[in-house]
Order: structure tokens, then C-alpha cells, then sequence
């Protein structure tokens, strides 16, 4: 029986594969990223938006109905307004809000009038309700990885 020998141009071989393999994983990482980053760059689909935040309000039992959106792209921010009906007289009542973009496609804001306000703040002494919207398309990516 023959004995298996390495030779030096089997290791050299052995190594390059393996360091092109690296940098093969390597750049498939960094281009999903960069993916990421340009996604969370363009702006969300308002109704898409205006959907997450009604239904965030219906499910604290104070419904709201976004009136309008406008998207700064500088930031990235959404500043949203909206209507709902004041729970002890039934006047309807406007506000608005800014949605802040916090990485990975989530943008987050608080409502901080008469029904969303908390009687005791959280932890980050917020006392309006937090709202968040996820860009879904992102969110998906994101959950396939995990």
C-alpha cells in the first residue's frame, strides 16, 4: 500500500481554495449588507405604512387613521399625521409624529397625545406609546437569515 504524500504544490492549491473560498463568503455577506443599507435608503410604501401604524393604534384600543406622510430623505424620517377621536368627548383630534429610522429597516416614533400617553414612562423615560413600522421587504430578508 502506498502512502499518501503531500506535496508543495498540493498544499499551495489546498490554500488558495481555501482563501478564495473565505473571500467568496466574505463578499456574499458584504454585498447582503450593502443591499440592506440601500433598501432601508428608499422610501417605504406609504399605504404600507400608514397600514402598520393604524393598525398599532387599534391594538392598544385607540384607533387612528393617518391623514399624511411626508418622507425626508436626510434623515431618513417619516413625519406622520393623524386623526382620532378623544376617548372622553368624542372630538375628533389631529396630531403628527416622526418616524426615525433605526437600522435594518425599522423605523421607530412615539404618539405623545391625550390617548397614547402612559401614566408612568418606560425605561428611556418615554411616556408616549412607541409605534413601529418595519419595511417588510427587509424584515423578510431578515427573518429568512435567522
Amino acid at each position: 500500500m502506498k502512502s499518501f504524500r503531500f506535496t508543495i504544490s498540493t498544499v499551495l492549491l489546498l490554500a488558495v481554495v481555501t482563501a478564495l473560498s473565505i473571500a467568496l463568503v466574505q463578499s456574499r455577506m458584504r454585498s447582503t449588507s450593502l443591499e440592506q443599507e440601500i433598501n432601508s435608503l428608499t422610501p417605504l410604501r406609504e399605504l404600507d405604512i400608514a397600514a402598520q401604524v393604524e393598525n398599532a393604534t387599534a391594538d392598544i384600543g385607540a384607533p387612528a387613521t393617518v391623514q399624511s406622510l411626508a418622507y425626508d430623505p436626510t434623515g431618513p424620517t417619516y413625519l406622520v399625521s393623524y386623526a382620532y377621536h378623544a376617548p372622553d368627548s368624542g372630538v375628533r383630534q389631529t396630531s403628527s409624529f416622526l418616524l426615525t429610522y433605526r437600522g435594518r429597516g425599522k423605523y421607530v416614533g412615539h404618539l405623545r397625545t391625550g390617548p397614547y400617553l402612559r401614566e408612568e414612562p418606560d425605561v428611556a423615560g418615554e411616556r408616549g406609546t412607541t409605534i413601529v413600522v418595519w419595511d417588510r421587504e427587509i424584515r423578510a430578508v431578515l427573518e429568512a437569515d435567522d
